[in-house]
């Protein structure tokens, strides 16, 4: 949170004329040999003036350099800076932030992908109605298929009657998200983005390189899958929030569009990983012990000064903040902890009667959480239905996910774009009718012959459309709920959202029934999501 003194131009100015007035008057009074001493006091009143600390009494030699500080460094953002610590934690420590994250959200659903051919050795059937697969004889997967990957499904022969072990354990992982983000989301705030960030990073790994070893006993499998969701999003998240925190407004700019950008670049490349590594299990080793990496750098990147400072733990801030600017070779500022402290003094909170249970009696602000909830629900069941669906298109798995993958990248200066011309509530409305237009074109055509390379160019428009919906959401999110209930607003609608999309995998296996099916589940939740895109900022603007 960037916290700045709300003093106004017209106020500096009126205060500063008050100022000179006292000091010609003083000066009037005293002797002449006194008079050169005022006048060097002029330039430090006025310092004291602009940054709310007025003390016409205080001596120059104690006084004038801590309030010419206070003149040039307002604000954090004056304090922290764009130098060689913030390159080092965005290009650096961001960069594996979000390629390991990349890698985690992608790993476990090519862990347990289904196998594109099988058959029976010696033609029997496949899923009698009693009896064991192919009547107890053997399985042959056809590895020459572009789509084969050894995943665990091949390996645990998860077909017919256990056909849905797979879909169960990706139902599990967003239920320990739920579970982790009740656990671990609010303590980012109370213990700190660094404690949190680590912690997860350390579980994660941890309970995912057992969880690998453990398969053979499904149901404690399934909880480790689920307990093992720790790093992403819980753990990300906080480290890709902490970064933009150490740097000025250049440079929180710089963070999130790298962030954004390495992201992507780690959705778009594990599909290939997993193409070539052709075995679930050396990939899902290998991109776990990628965390290592952020072990490794936990002495060099510290908690974050803004979170701190909020905190009023001016120690500790003074500690950070003389770290950074001694590598980005900036003055020095004496008694730092002081200076935090009369900084602070110049800085007016926010302050609300709105307590956690007025989301629930303010009939505004519960419409603006139905509405906001609906509409996370909806954005996130396109975006991951968008990419378990890639294995039902035509044409190679791997490269449509890539391709699937590669619509985020633009969708954040297509969104920023929208926003800007035509606003927010007609953007979001404006994407979501998009988005369900083209897949209402895809329930129309794709039994149809010779439609599969447009049904694929159409998935991939109406995900891209969606990722800008996704991220036109998460712009309004962070400006509907009041200052003091953003934070809850934010994880209850976050909440509803994983509640509804662990059904996603079972919507994206209707295709084997029919493959419109997925397709009328989509275009049913667009129609509910253009309504509420619609009323969610009508109902924020009445409040």
């Amino acid at each position: 949170m960037e916290l700045k003194p709300e003093n106004n131009l017209s106020e500096e100015d009126d205060c500063l004329k008050q100022a000179e007035t006292q000091e010609e008057t003083s000066f009037s009074v005293k002797p002449d040999g006194e008079k050169s001493n005022i006048k060097k006091k002029d330039g430090a009143v006025k310092s004291a003036v602009l940054t709310g600390n007025v003390n016409t009494d205080t001596s120059v030699e104690d006084g004038e350099p801590q309030k010419t500080m206070h003149k040039m460094y307002r604000d954090m953002d004056s304090l922290l800076g764009f130098g060689k610590f913030q390159h080092f934690q965005i290009w650096v420590f961001q960069t594996l932030i979000s390629i390991i994250g990349g890698y985690d959200g992608l790993q476990l659903i090519f862990m347990v992908s289904d196998p594109p051919d099988w058959y029976c050795a010696e033609g029997e059937e496949k899923c009698p109605s009693t009896g064991e697969v192919c009547e107890g004889g053997n399985i042959v997967y056809n590895t020459t298929h572009e789509n084969y990957l050894n995943s665990l499904t091949v390996q645990q022969n998860w077909v017919c009657d256990q056909k849905l072990r797979g879909s169960n354990v990706l139902t599990a992982v967003v239920a320990g998200v739920i579970f982790n983000s009740l656990i671990f989301g609010q303590l980012s705030d109370k213990i700190g983005r660094r404690a949190i960030l680590h912690i997860t990073n350390i579980l994660t790994m941890v309970i995912r390189l057992i969880s690998y070893h453990l398969t053979e006993y499904y149901y404690l499998f399934l909880v480790l899958s689920a307990l093992g969701t720790n790093f992403e999003p819980i753990g990300s998240r906080a480290g890709l929030t902490m970064v933009p925190e150490y740097c000025n407004e250049l440079g929180r700019k710089v963070a999130l569009i790298s962030g954004w950008v390495w992201w992507v670049v780690g959705q778009t490349s594990f599909p290939f990983l997993a193409m070539y590594a052709n075995n679930w299990y050396w990939l899902s080793v290998g991109s776990t012990l990628c965390h290592i990496f952020i072990v490794l750098l936990y002495p060099f990147v510290p908690e974050s000064p803004r979170l701190l400072y909020s905190q009023k733990k001016y120690d500790r801030t003074a500690e950070v903040l003389t770290t950074i600017r001694r590598i980005n070779k900036d003055e020095p500022i004496p008694d730092m902890k002081k200076f935090l402290e009369e900084m602070a003094k110049s800085e007016t909170e926010e302050t609300s009667t709105l307590v956690i249970m007025s989301m629930f009696k303010e009939r505004n602000l519960l419409r603006l959480l139905i509405c906001m909830a609906t509409l996370w629900s909806v954005n996130d069941y396109f975006y991951f239905g968008g990419l378990l669906n890639a294995q039902n298109l035509a044409g190679n798995m791997f490269v449509n996910m890539s391709l699937t993958a590669l619509t985020e990248l633009p969708s954040v200066f297509i969104g920023q774009y929208l926003i800007d011309r035509f606003g927010r509530r007609w953007s979001h409305v404006g994407c979501m009718l998009t988005a369900t237009g083209f897949f209402l074109i895809n329930l129309c055509i794709i039994n149809e012959a010779g439609t599969d390379n447009a049904v694929f160019g159409i998935s991939l428009a109406a995900k891209t459309v969606s990722n800008v919906s996704w991220y036109i959401m998460w712009y309004q999110a962070l400006e509907v709920f009041p200052s003091c209930l953003r934070n809850t607003g934010i994880n209850m609608s976050k909440l509803v959202s994983l509640t509804v999309k662990m059904s996603t995998p079972y919507t994206v296996k209707l295709d084997k029934v029919d493959k419109r099916l997925p397709y009328v589940i989509f275009v049913c939740l667009g129609v509910i999501g253009t309504i509420a895109s619609f009323l969610g900022i009508v109902g924020s603007l009445s409040s």
